[in-house]
């Protein structure tokens, strides 16, 4: 008994002339028993080779002529047939992407032609930015102005590779974005509902189906960060330690919360059981504190606490403080892992395989001049070990190549240290093309787009 083809994988790993000669026997013979052949792996030559036993035992001779007669009079038929039955699949080794065999990275690259576009006018708010390609990104946030024309509000803009427009609305969004990422398949912006109804919001975009779909959950409070590990799986945190996640694309959002009152402000991880969270805390006395988070798919370890320091896992400097951000990359290879805490000051923890005991360098000594230009870092972009971008608000960028920091001048926002204004993530496609959404003047935001040189 034959399976019955799925209608996504005709001619899969075929080429052109393989897809019309399987279009024409299926067209010579209706069943010709394809469908048992290729589930079963078989070639094209084998597939060639049934169809003239089949048809020669039930009184067809010649089979083959008539094939190579007919592959030209089927032509027509050929391309409806790949676009209609799309079942069969030619037996091809694999393609498997080579291992690494080293911790070796390439420098990342310092040669770009910029290029902005302002997305937003006061009064507005960018979330956050994720791109599916070169030409198909979307920006999230509480965006205002004449970008689109007739159109002076939207919580989403789309990219095509030309201009920004498809603005999205409140009644598909559902909810005012604080970041955004994604993969190829999905796009995930998370947030809260409204200003002054601040309950956790969040929305999805399928890029295979092009729909959006928005949620609104009951939880108090705000998500401020969102990560994937790019196969289906999200974590969205928040205020009082609210964390959302979704495992698999056709999942539902489960709520949890960490072991602490802090607001978790960053995610990011290596992944599903490796995750690390930045935590911030402001209270009315006018203090701040900051924590550190990881979670290992069970439970959550406490790496620092600047309020209460005692137990803290990750030795850093008893004055450490104004935390940001938190970035990780876990080598395959040897195992090793780089975590980034990066803030007033921004340090490089080392570690192998899940040991919770780390080595501690302070960035400064590497090069990095921010803290002595008395400059928090508030965004740190972690593209390789070896292009590592750190983001002050005043527009002071620093990228670490492997080797050394070189400041970075990004054309049509403003220069270091003339202007300070919110920064949000930069995103990066395969092409190596940055996406960057900053705020260049009250309210006012643009979208960077770096094209390498």
């Amino acid at each position: 008994m034959t399976k019955t083809l799925s209608k996504s994988s005709f001619g899969k790993g075929c080429s052109a002339k393989e897809r019309s000669e399987l279009a024409a026997l299926g067209v010579l013979r209706g069943d010709l028993h394809l469908s048992y052949l290729t589930e079963r792996g078989h070639s094209v030559k084998e597939m060639r080779k049934f169809a003239d036993t089949k048809l020669n035992e039930e009184g067809a001779p010649g089979v083959r002529n008539q094939v190579e007669r007919n592959l030209k009079r089927v032509a027509i038929v050929s391309s409806l047939i790949l676009l209609l039955i799309a079942g069969i699949e030619c037996r091809k080794s694999p393609v498997t992407p080579p291992l690494p065999t080293s911790c070796e990275y390439p420098p990342g690259n310092r040669n770009f032609t910029w290029r902005t576009d302002t997305v937003a006018w006061w009064p507005s708010e960018v979330g956050g930015v994720w791109a599916f390609s070169d030409t198909d990104a979307w920006v999230m946030g509480n965006m205002h102005g004449p970008t689109v024309p007739g159109q002076t509000s939207y919580l989403a803009l789309h990219w095509n590779g030309k201009e920004w427009g498809t603005p999205e609305t409140y009644s598909t969004i559902l909810h005012l974005s604080n970041d955004a990422t994604g993969d190829d398949h999905f796009l995930v912006s998370v947030g809260y509902w409204a200003v002054g109804d601040e309950k956790v919001g969040l929305a999805e975009f399928d890029n295979h189906t092009k729909k959006w779909a928005g949620y609104q959950f009951q939880t108090p409070g705000r998500l401020y960060s969102v990560w994937t590990d790019g196969k289906g799986y999200f974590i969205a945190v928040g205020d009082n330690g609210t964390v959302y996640t979704k495992d698999g694309y056709t999942a539902s959002w489960i709520y949890t919360k960490a072991p602490t009152d802090f607001g978790l402000t960053h995610v990011t991880g290596v992944s599903k059981t490796e995750i690390y969270a930045a935590g911030f805390l402001s209270l009315t006395t006018g203090q701040e504190y900051e924590q550190y988070w990881k979670y290992d798919g069970t439970q959550w370890h406490e790496l620092f606490d600047n309020q209460d320091t005692t137990g803290n896992i990750a030795k850093l400097p008893g004055d450490y403080s104004v935390m940001t951000d938190v970035a990780a990359y876990r080598c395959p290879v040897s195992d090793s892992l780089q975590l980034y805490f990066v803030g007033w000051n921004s340090y490089l923890l080392e570690s192998k395989g899940q040991s919770l005991s780390y080595s501690v360098i302070d960035l400064s000594t590497l090069g990095l001049p921010l803290h002595n230009l008395r400059e928090s870092v508030v965004i740190i972009n972690l593209f390789s070990p070896n292009d590592v971008w750190y983001l002050t608000s005043e527009f002071d960028f620093y990228q670490w190549n492997g080797e050394d920091f070189q400041q970075m001048a990004i054309t049509g926002i403003p220069a270091a240290r003339t202007y300070t204004g919110f920064v949000r993530k930069m995103i990066k496609t395969k092409s190596g093309k940055i996406f960057f959404p900053c705020e260049v003047s009250p309210q006012v935001y643009v979208v960077a787009q770096g094209t390498p040189n």
